[in-house]
């Protein structure tokens, strides 16, 4: 098999959203990974590849092993993957390279935990919010996660003007976007004045402008040109690309720029597209102000400029560029998972009241503090 063969999403699935008492991380995955092969129209059997995330709450030394013996998967290719909320966006490069090399033909690729009812009180969540920065020059200071991403928004704001309004635009429109579809974690409609006096969180991050923490997973198959054939509604991954820096932002040169330059430039060279191409993009959304800063570095503004498009251009189902049209981690769920499989259902024309006319989809993960970025794109098969 060539490395130029073409290679689908053929399946997507997701667990129950929201609170989930009665499942675990591992149910959680199941049913997910149960949903998207069952989507495909394929077989347990016609699955010999899976990539995992992990679980923060039930943490497994070989996390991908463990989900493929609870599934009764005979794999011949196998991993589980630790990069944050770019995971499974990760987990789908690497799945669409290995049926490129000949290593598998199916692959599914799974994420999600159980942290909202998995974690008890005052520990969990919390304290992992802690562990992102480094142990000696940034942690014993005090800094949780909203505070890494709250230095940047000020940072865009003193450097280009940025307001608060805008960020919080980003958060109502992922909440317009939910509460169309009628789906997700909150769907009741907000308005710029409801996210400003929502509580701040890290300034200028309010608590509407923080992505919400969920029990949830979702899954994805990956299949080669072959295998996709056989299966109902395949979409193709014309591009994907991976982009790395430090996780540490004492490290960084620029804390405006993020190496989703490098994984957007690398996804549109694949797929012979330009970021005027695409009609919808689901971009990571931890924070109001990661989105923003995606639109800038993945083309499709000046940077400086994001908060003059989210404002003048629109990213709502009828602005130039809708994002997060299923409501994206600040209003659907808390996890990145879901972003791709929304981008498969725009070009599928399965996006319900959100559909847009959708010819080239995008979908973006970020873990870490804009550490670890990777990009996919989606055409109809």
């Amino acid at each position: 098999m060539g490395s130029s063969q073409r290679v689908a999403v053929t399946g997507i699935g997701e667990s129950p959203i929201g609170s989930t008492p009665d499942m675990d991380s591992i149910n959680l995955y199941a049913t997910a990974c149960h949903e998207a092969v069952d989507d495909a129209g394929l077989e347990k059997d016609d699955i010999d590849g899976l990539v995992t995330g992990y679980s923060l709450v039930d943490p497994k030394l070989m996390h991908s092993t463990v989900v493929a013996d609870y599934l009764g998967l005979n794999l011949s290719y196998n991993e589980s993957l630790r990069l944050g909320g770019a995971t499974p966006f990760v987990g789908v490069c690497h799945a669409a390279n290995a049926i490129r090399q000949g290593q598998c033909e199916n692959v599914v690729i799974a994420f999600g935990d159980n942290r909202r009812t998995g974690f008890s009180k005052g520990d969990g969540v919390s304290n992992l919010a802690t562990e992102v920065g480094h142990p000696e020059f940034e942690n014993p200071f005090g800094p949780m996660v909203p505070s890494l991403y709250a230095l940047i928004a000020q940072k865009h704001m003193a450097k280009y003007g940025t307001t608060a309004a805008e960020l919080a635009t980003v958060s109502v429109a992922c909440r317009e976007h939910a509460s169309m579809r009628g789906k997700g974690q909150q769907t009741d409609p907000i308005a710029v004045e409801d996210v400003l006096s929502s509580g701040m969180i890290s300034s200028p991050l309010h608590k509407l402008e923080c992505a919400l923490i969920s029990d949830c997973a979702g899954a994805v198959v990956v299949s080669s040109a072959d295998a996709a054939a056989d299966t109902r509604a395949p979409v193709e991954l014309t591009g994907y690309g991976e982009g790395h820096g430090s996780e540490y932002i004492h490290r960084r040169n620029d804390l405006l720029y993020s190496p989703a330059v490098e994984s957007g430039s690398t996804a549109f060279e694949m797929a012979d597209r330009t970021p005027d191409e695409v009609d919808v993009a689901q971009l990571y959304d931890c924070f109001s102000i990661t989105p923003l800063m995606l639109l800038e570095d993945l083309g499709f503004c000046e940077k400086g400029e994001g908060g003059e498009f989210v404002r003048k251009r629109g990213i709502t189902v009828d602005g130039d560029l809708p994002v997060n049209t299923h409501g994206g981690e600040l209003s659907y769920a808390g996890a990145g998972v879901f972003h791709i499989l929304e981008a498969a259902r725009q070009i599928r024309g399965e996006a319900a009241e959100t559909q847009v006319e959708t010819d080239v989809a995008l979908a973006h993960g970020v873990g870490g503090v804009l550490s670890t970025n990777a990009t996919l794109l989606m055409e109809a098969w």
